[in-house]
C-alpha cells in the first residue's frame, strides 16, 4: 500500500511538471514589447511616440499576455487586419515636418481586410468587428455598421510599393468608415490602456496615467492595430502626442520615464527609449536600467514632408458648391531639381453630397490636363453614391514631374435633400466630410534611421518611404428646416383644439330652464337689495326702544 502509494504521488508530481513546463513554452511563445521615441520639433514641442507590441500563437487557447478581448475580435469576425483610431487635433506639417508614424484623422477611423466571400458574410464580420471593438473602446461605432457609412477602397489602405500598377490581392477586400464627429475622450484612453498587461501601473505605460497631460497635447493620435497571419497574433497599440516644451506636461512624462527603468513592466521581453538624433536614433535599455533622459538634452530634428495638402470648400448657396485639394510641393533645396512623386487619392463622401465627374478639373501649376493624359492621371475610380443606400468614392493615382510644384483638383457637387428626422441635434452646426488620405511614394533616394536594436517601432522607422497624409475634416452646411414650426404648429394646434372643445362642452350641458332660472335669480337679488335698508332701520329702532 505505502508503494502504491508512492507511485500516485510521483505521478501526480510529473503531471505537475509536465503542465507547469506546458505554461512556460505558451508564456515563452507570447511576446510584449514597449517602446517610446521621443523628438524635439521646431516651433518648441516635442512628439513622444509609444508603442506596445503584444504577440501569441494563433492555436493559444489560453494567454498569460496577450489582451484576451482584442484576440477574440480576431477570432469572431474572421478579419486578417483591423485597425481602430482616434485622434485629436491637427498636426501642422508645415511646422512639424514629417510625422514619425501616420497622424490620423480627428475623431474616430476604423478600416479592416477580410477574405474575399460573400457580401453578406463580410458585411456580417465587419458588424462583428465594429460592435465589438466599440464595446471593448467605448466608442459609437454602432452607426459604423449601415452601409451609408461604409466603404470599400480599390487602392487605399492596399499594399502598395509604389509602382503605377496597383498591388491589390483578389482574396481580400478592405472596408473602411469614419466618424470624423466623434468625441475623443478619457473614456477612450482608458480602455486602450487597460489592454497592456502592466497597464498604466509599471513601465512606459505610467507616463500615460494622467489624461490631463496627455488630452493637453496639440495633437494626440492613439490607437490600435490587430493582425493575423497563419501562426501569430498580433496587436500593436500606437500612441502619439506632441507636447509643448515649456509646461509641467513634458516635464512630467520625462520624469516618469525616468522611473519606468525602476519600475519596468515584469512582462514586458523589451523595454526602450529612443531619442531622435539628426542622424540616428539613440536608445536606451530600461530592463538594464540605462535610462537618464533630460529635457534640455533633446535636439530639434525635423524632416521635411515631400507634400503639402491642403483641401477646402467653394461655393456659398444651399443648393450646390465644389471641392478643391491642393497638393504643393516641399521644396528644401532650390539648387537640386526634385524627384517624380507619384501620388494616391482616397476622398470617401456621404450620400447627400453628389459629385458630378464631368466637372472633375486636374491641373499642373495652374495648367490644365486632360483626362486622357495618362502620363499624369495614371486611373481613376469612382464609386457614386445611392441615396440613404451607399457613400461615393473618388480614388486617384497621379504622376507629378519634377517640374511641376503644385497639383489641384477641382469637382462640383450637388447637395441632397435631408428629411427632418435625418439632421442630427445641432442640425445648424453643419455636417462633417469625412478626411481624405493621400499616400505619396517619392522616386527619389531615401535614407533610412540608423539604428543598433531591432525592434517593432525601429523597424516601422526603417520601412518603406511610403508617406500617409490626412487631410483636414471639412464642415458642410445644408439645408436646414425650421424646426421651432414643429412647436408653432403644436402650439396653434393646441389653441385651436382647446376653444372648440370648450365650445362643445358648453353647448352639451348647457340646459334650457337655466335660462329663466338666472333671471329669477337676478329679480330677486335686486329686492333683496331694496328691501335691505328698511329691515335694518326696523331692527335698529327696536333695540332703541328696548
Amino acid at each position: 500500500a505505502r508503494a502504491a502509494e508512492m507511485r500516485v504521488r510521483e505521478r501526480a508530481i510529473a503531471a505537475l511538471a509536465l503542465l507547469c513546463a506546458c505554461f512556460t513554452v505558451a508564456h515563452a511563445r507570447e511576446t510584449f514589447v514597449e517602446e517610446v521615441l521621443l523628438q524635439r520639433l521646431p516651433d518648441d514641442v516635442v512628439v513622444a511616440v509609444f508603442t506596445f507590441t503584444q504577440t501569441a500563437p494563433t492555436d493559444a487557447r489560453h494567454y498569460t499576455v496577450m489582451s484576451k478581448p482584442l484576440a477574440s475580435v480576431l477570432a469572431h469576425s474572421s478579419a486578417h487586419e483591423l485597425e481602430l483610431s482616434f485622434g485629436r487635433g491637427r498636426w501642422n506639417a508645415r511646422r512639424w515636418g514629417t510625422s514619425p508614424v501616420v497622424a490620423k484623422p480627428v475623431g474616430a477611423e476604423v478600416w479592416g481586410t477580410f477574405p474575399n466571400g460573400a457580401t453578406d458574410d463580410v458585411n456580417k464580420a465587419w458588424t462583428n468587428a465594429t460592435t465589438m471593438l466599440g464595446g471593448i473602446f467605448c466608442a459609437s461605432l454602432s452607426a459604423l455598421s449601415t452601409s451609408t457609412a461604409v466603404t470599400t477602397p480599390a487602392l487605399a489602405f492596399h499594399p502598395w510599393n509604389g509602382d503605377a500598377k496597383a498591388i491589390t490581392p483578389v482574396d481580400a477586400i478592405v472596408k473602411h468608415a469614419t466618424l470624423p464627429h466623434e468625441a475623443v475622450c478619457v473614456e477612450n484612453l482608458a480602455p486602450w490602456l487597460k489592454q497592456l498587461p502592466c497597464r498604466d501601473r509599471s513601465g512606459l505605460g505610467k507616463a500615460l496615467k494622467s489624461a490631463y497631460e496627455v488630452f493637453g497635447a496639440n495633437h494626440l493620435t492613439f490607437g490600435t492595430k490587430l493582425s493575423r497571419d497563419a501562426d501569430t497574433i498580433r496587436v500593436e497599440q500606437t500612441l502619439m502626442m506632441v507636447l509643448p516644451t515649456v509646461g509641467d506636461g513634458f516635464e512630467s512624462i520625462i520624469n516618469l520615464l525616468n522611473e519606468a527603468a525602476v519600475e519596468s513592466c515584469v512582462v514586458a521581453d523589451e523595454s526602450y527609449v529612443h531619442v531622435r538624433e539628426p542622424r540616428a536614433l539613440h536608445t536606451f535599455d530600461l530592463t538594464r536600467g540605462e535610462v537618464a533622459i533630460r529635457a534640455d538634452a533633446l535636439k530639434t530634428v525635423s524632416q521635411s514632408p515631400t507634400m503639402f495638402v491642403e483641401r477646402f470648400l467653394t461655393g456659398t448657396v444651399n443648393e450646390f458648391g465644389g471641392i478643391v485639394i491642393d497638393i504643393e510641393r516641399a521644396v528644401v533645396d532650390m539648387t537640386r531639381l526634385p524627384a517624380c512623386t507619384r501620388v494616391r487619392l482616397f476622398q470617401p463622401l456621404p450620400w447627400f453630397v453628389k459629385l458630378y465627374m464631368h466637372t472633375l478639373v486636374v491641373e499642373l501649376d495652374g495648367a490644365r490636363v486632360s483626362h486622357d493624359d495618362h502620363n499624369v492621371i495614371e486611373g481613376m475610380k469612382f464609386m457614386p453614391a445611392e441615396d440613404r443606400m451607399r457613400s461615393s468614392v473618388l480614388e486617384m493615382q497621379l504622376m507629378m514631374m519634377s517640374s511641376t510644384s503644385t497639383l489641384r483638383i477641382r469637382v462640383d457637387y450637388d447637395k441632397g435633400f435631408l428629411r427632418a428626422l435625418e439632421f442630427p441635434p445641432d442640425a445648424n452646426r453643419g455636417f462633417d466630410l469625412p478626411p481624405a488620405q493621400l499616400s505619396m511614394y517619392p522616386s527619389g533616394l531615401w535614407d533610412p534611421v540608423a539604428s543598433d536594436v531591432n525592434t517593432p517601432l525601429v523597424a516601422k522607422l526603417q520601412s518603406s518611404p511610403l508617406e500617409v497624409v490626412y487631410m483636414n475634416s471639412l464642415l458642410l452646411s445644408l439645408p436646414t428646416p425650421d424646426f421651432s414650426m414643429i412647436f408653432n404648429v403644436a402650439a396653434l394646434t393646441g389653441s385651436v383644439l382647446s376653444v372648440i372643445v370648450v365650445s362643445v362642452v358648453r353647448i352639451l350641458i348647457k340646459r334650457p330652464v337655466w335660462t329663466d332660472y338666472i333671471k329669477q335669480k337676478k329679480a330677486q337679488r335686486k329686492r333683496l337689495a331694496k328691501s335691505a335698508p328698511s329691515v335694518f332701520t326696523r331692527v335698529l329702532n327696536k333695540f332703541k326702544h328696548s
